[in-house]
């Protein structure tokens, strides 16, 4: 209320003011927020595929990604559909971050493993998939890109549009993104190797401490040579 009363304060010895506190907004609203979301749009729409693109072109990391998927899915039935998972995908495996301990995560990622190799193809889609965040950027970016070139100009409308499209579209697109350029559920031939508790570590005043930070499903390709790690 104190600050409410300055205000009312100044705009009465300064009715400039109140011309100028009206003016920033709108100026942020016509002008800053359709500039930046342009600027923005054109670094999606190169930076979008890229991404996509790069996952594709990997094997092993597109193998690995729906064997995350699938292992995400399988804890989600196994301990209830509202468990806050978050993983991502590598060479040699998978990363999960949530609610579940080494055993859990090693028991539903060999059924999740099983289970693809019978068939179950769709195992490998996961609703909160980072690629659907990848395809609403990418679908809002080309979506207001199109408009400006259309009309010729920046406007706050086009922002709107742009991201009513993506948010609309993107959930959409995202499981046949999924299936057929981030994901490979042919998975026969691959071995799940074992859960590692990676760890983090950090120090301060030369204290060096590491705790744990993450789960790692460790994986082996077919084909591919197990190596002997040295540990130190």
């Amino acid at each position: 209320m104190f600050f409410l009363f300055l205000l009312l304060l100044a705009l009465f010895l300064a009715p400039w003011l109140g011309l100028v506190l009206f003016l920033v907004p709108i100026f942020l609203l016509l002008v800053m927020i359709p500039f930046g979301f342009a600027l923005r749009s054109f670094f999606w729409v190169f930076a979008g595929p890229t991404q996509l693109l790069s996952v594709f072109f990997n094997a092993k990391v597109r193998r690995n990604h729906a064997l995350e998927h699938a292992t995400a899915n399988v804890l989600e039935e196994r301990l209830g559909l509202s468990l806050s998972l978050s993983g991502y995908a590598v060479e040699d495996g998978f990363f999960v971050d949530g609610p579940c301990s080494p055993s859990d995560l090693h028991g539903a990622a060999r059924e999740a493993l099983s289970r693809l190799r019978e068939g179950e193809a769709d195992l490998a889609l996961h609703r909160r998939c980072g690629t659907t965040i990848v395809v609403v950027n990418l679908l809002a970016s080309v979506a207001f890109l199109l408009l400006l070139w259309a009309t010729g100009h920046l406007s706050l409308l086009g922002v709107v549009v742009a991201l009513l499209v993506a948010n609309g579209f993107g959930p959409l697109l995202s499981p046949l993104v999924q299936r057929y350029l981030t994901t490979d559920a042919r998975v026969e031939g691959m071995e799940i190797l074992g859960v590692e508790v990676r760890f983090s570590r950090s120090s301060s005043w030369g204290v060096h401490l590491a705790f744990p930070s993450r789960l790692f499903v460790a994986t082996r390709q077919p084909g591919q040579v197990l190596t002997a790690e040295v540990i130190r």
